[in-house]
């Protein structure tokens, strides 16, 4: 072509574009974004092993990525108006702009199939077409993957660019009555402070004053709420405070087993938990009479775990008691005891407000009772509950849909089915209901599985809604489809908010595969500083998953250049995670070095994940000359996940040198940790002994209950995990800070 060809072809395709002068276009950052992902996914195309596809398959393909080159170009994407601020696909725009797929689709002569998606579903993902014969048949004959076409499709650009979530991301964070007190009068008053513990202060439980568990933490950052007295702010939303929410996911106890075969001919390891469980029922029947509110919160939840059935009595008149702590305890109790006394009391708690003399339950505590039903689901209760708990929601006044709508659907999350899916589907797309509602609600859907609830977790995770997207994000990090990924990555493409950005890391290195791990590591590797410790998690949940220590080199090259030293903590759990063998010495070097007690804290969680006799080896020789209490408590916890039985002197030993009873309380998991029949007992002598002070001893019973407990010990963190956790309620942050 001559150069006055090419001068003129150049004019005119400049006269054909979009204006993108910031006074005529406000849309421009917009395309810039949008253009900027199209490149992105062109080059994924380019990388793509073409040796599955035939010649045809191979031709087709390249004609068809130099279409989406031209359509990139141009850059004329299409506008969305249905929600201002989201990025909902449309296969056509009001102004009759294809989209991606759809321009493809038109270039190939498929323009019927194009009308009928826009006619019928026009705000169709991927996903929604992923059991369209045409549409495979169409993919197959143009050598596309449908994850590929799934990366392909890019929502239009939002007519209205999202607004500032300023003041929208924790509504009613108070209490479970809305937004504020349990009587709906304003924000709830913080609790007290407690002492230092992982990231910050640590939340007392239900059992109050008494001892706390492996349970969440709140951060050690300027303007962190000390133990979720109120509303949370933006600091809540750290990469610690994910961790404490989600590391029981990958922290777990050792399994109590007494009396195996090989050394009690016999007798197995179920009747062996059935006498220690019948000989200790006695010690807490007589401790929840106890003066002390503690020991009897302690005793109280502890003796629904030990004595199923025979306890409920017993527990029911503690629903009377003086203290909340008594009585959260209780109530918790009920539910772990399985026995269909304890359901009985518990639907008319939540049904009714009315349980053994108390005939007028505040609103908090049928919302805890509603948790306490589905914990009672796992071990026991019958399938009526489902029912009651579809019909409870469907009739609930506005002025109760807060609390107990949470609840609810943290029950879902417990014990998913289909009639409880469709039901949290409803919810999370129901703008009448309390947006934690709805988020709660869209985390439930993460034990679906089928396209269409992918779909709508995907528009949900590219609404207008800050609070949605974001719990959005991590349920479809536990979703198992494989669209799954394709959707995560172009979600964090586009997304702009800091969170829900994080939190779309950590779930696609819970997805994993190969695009996954590519994505975390440009992240990691990225000029974004707030995302590369997400990112570094991420990629050690990838690795641990997958088996594949491989990624350890990565993260210690990535490691060698953090400035902040907050910041390391992260990369030292990502180590742990892989399992590698390289990660052995760093974690070794951070627990002797690291100047922060809480970066040590980390070292050792670090150490624990590793679980290796080097890892073990590197525990022990710091525990004597470890001076900081928090770290000598998650020393012991480390040492309890571990589980070596030379180990469990050392770990009781720690009790003597933490005095905060919140720590006593890590140790006492520790023990319980352990696992062994030897820790059973020295729980037990500890409990029995009261030269003991009160802390220890609550304590040791909390330990107990978790030992001895019939199902899971820690079942509540299952719905914790991958849970927006600024929405969270005080009352649910409290349970999730305990043992059941």
């Amino acid at each position: 072509m001559h150069s006055t060809a090419i001068l003129l072809a150049a004019a005119l395709a400049l006269s054909q574009a979009p204006q993108t002068s910031s006074n005529n276009d406000p849309l421009r950052a917009e395309r810039d974004i949008a253009r900027e992902r199209y490149l992105k996914v062109e080059a994924e195309l380019s990388r793509a092993s073409l040796d599955a596809l035939s010649p045809e398959q191979r031709e087709a393909r390249a004609r068809l990525l130099d279409v989406l080159d031209a359509y990139v170009t141009r850059a004329d994407f299409g506008v969305q108006s249905l929600d201002p601020g989201a990025r909902l696909p449309q296969f056509v725009d009001v102004d009759g702009r294809r989209c991606a797929i759809a321009e493809l689709l038109h270039a190939t002569g498929e323009d019927e199939l194009v009308n009928e998606v826009a006619a019928t579903r026009n705000t169709a993902w991927i996903v929604d077409l992923s059991h369209d014969a045409r549409f495979l048949g169409w993919l197959d004959t143009h050598g596309l993957a449908l994850d590929e076409a799934a990366r392909i499709q890019g929502p239009p650009m939002p007519k209205v660019p999202n607004p500032p979530d300023i003041g929208d991301v924790v509504p009613g964070s108070g209490s479970p009555s809305g937004p504020g007190s349990p009587a709906g009068g304003g924000p709830s008053a913080p609790a007290p402070a407690g002492p230092r513990s992982p990231g910050g202060f640590a939340p007392a439980g239900p059992t109050g004053a008494g001892p706390t568990s492996l349970g969440p933490t709140a951060p050690d950052v300027p303007g962190g709420s000390p133990t979720g007295g109120g509303p949370q702010s933006e600091a809540d939303s750290t990469w610690w405070q994910w961790w404490e929410f989600n590391k029981l996911q990958f922290l777990r106890p050792n399994r109590l087993e007494l009396a195996r075969g090989d050394d009690a001919p016999g007798r197995s390891s179920a009747s062996g938990l059935s006498f220690m469980r019948r000989a200790m029922a006695p010690l807490l029947l007589r401790e929840v009479e106890h003066r002390d509110a503690r020991i009897r919160a302690a005793a109280a939840g502890a003796l629904g775990r030990v004595a199923g059935a025979d306890s409920v009595s017993v527990l029911v008149e503690r629903l009377a008691d003086g203290q909340q702590s008594v009585r959260d305890a209780a109530l918790l109790g009920l539910g772990a005891s399985g026995a269909s006394e304890a359901q009985t009391v518990l639907l008319s708690a939540v049904e009714h407000g009315k349980a053994g003399r108390v005939r007028d339950l505040a609103r908090r505590e049928r919302a805890l009772a509603l948790l306490a039903l589905g914990l009672g689901r796992r071990v026991g209760f019958d399938e009526s509950c489902d029912q009651a708990v579809i019909e409870l929601v469907r009739r609930l006044p506005s002025a109760e849909r807060e609390a107990l709508g949470v609840a609810a659907m943290t029950y879902v999350l417990l014990n998913p089915s289909h009639d409880l899916l469709e039901l949290a589907a409803e919810c999370s797309n129901d703008k009448s209901w309390p947006v934690s509602v709805r988020c709660r609600a869209a985390e439930a859907l993460r034990a679906s599985d089928d396209a269409e609830t992918l779909g709508e977790l995907q528009h949900l995770a590219s609404g207008s809604r800050l609070e949605l997207r974001r719990s959005a994000a991590l349920a479809i990090g536990e979703f198992e489809h494989p669209l799954a990924v394709a959707g995560l990555m172009t979600a964090y493409d586009l997304e702009k908010e800091p969170v829900a950005s994080s939190f779309l890391l950590v779930s696609l290195g819970r997805r994993g595969g190969a695009k996954a791990r590519e994505q975390l590591e440009a992240a990691l590797r990225g000029k974004d500083a707030l995302d590369r410790p997400w990112a570094a998690l991420g990629l050690g949940i990838l690795a641990r998953e997958a088996g594949d220590p491989s990624s350890a080199a990565v993260l210690l090259e990535a490691l060698a250049e953090v400035r902040s030293a907050d910041d390391r903590g992260a990369y030292w759990l990502a180590l742990g995670l892989t399992r590698s063998p390289r990660a052995q010495a760093p974690l070794a070097e951070a627990l002797e070095q690291a100047a922060d007690p809480r970066l040590r804290m980390y070292a050792a969680q670090g150490l624990a994940l590793l679980g290796t006799a080097a890892a073990r080896d590197a525990l022990l020789g710091r525990l004597d000359d470890e001076r900081s209490p928090l770290v000598r408590s998650q020393i012991a916890l480390a040492l309890g996940a571990i589980g070596a039985e030379q180990d469990l002197d050392a770990i009781v030993a720690t009790l003597d040198s933490v005095a905060e009873p919140l720590l006593q309380g890590q140790v006492a998991s520790a023990i319980a940790f352990h696992g062994s029949s030897a820790a059973l007992a020295r729980l037990g002598s500890l409990i029995a002994d009261e030269k003991h002070d009160v802390a220890t001893r609550a304590a040791a019973m909390d330990g107990l209950g978790m030992m001895l407990c019939s199902g899971e010990a820690l079942t509540l963190g299952e719905s914790a995990r991958s849970g927006n956790y600024p929405q969270f309620p005080d009352w649910l942050r409290e349970a999730y800070a305990t043992t059941f």
